[in-house]
């Protein structure tokens, strides 16, 4: 199912070594037919500038993303922010994958 013209980039990180620390490289998938719009930005001044921004993505039904994901979209990586939501139409049949989407800078 097409929801849009926009295509993302589903990278996905390589796992954990037995202590924890994140292993090297990472998987990617590129997903087309995808709907991706602006959610929030703020801007906090205090002690250093940092500029954090905010978008919705919606995806087809099935894609395959995780919490623990990063999305590129536009050749920006955003860190997916919760879980990502699977929404259905009235029928009960899948109608498409909500993702939140969160860049910190500074």
């Amino acid at each position: 199912m097409k929801l849009g013209s926009h295509t993302v980039t589903v990278v996905r990180p390589a796992g954990q070594d037995p202590l924890g620390d994140p292993l090297p490289g990472s998987a990617e998938t590129t997903v087309g037919g995808c709907f991706v719009q602006p959610r929030t930005s703020t801007e906090a001044t205090d002690l250093r500038d940092t500029v954090i921004t905010g978008l919705i993505a919606f995806l087809p039904p099935g894609t395959d993303v995780r919490a623990t994901d990063k999305i590129r979209f536009n050749g920006v990586l955003y860190a997916v922010d919760g879980d990502p939501d699977a929404w259905d139409v009235l029928s009960g049949r899948a109608h498409h994958v909500e993702v939140a989407l969160r860049r910190v800078e500074g």
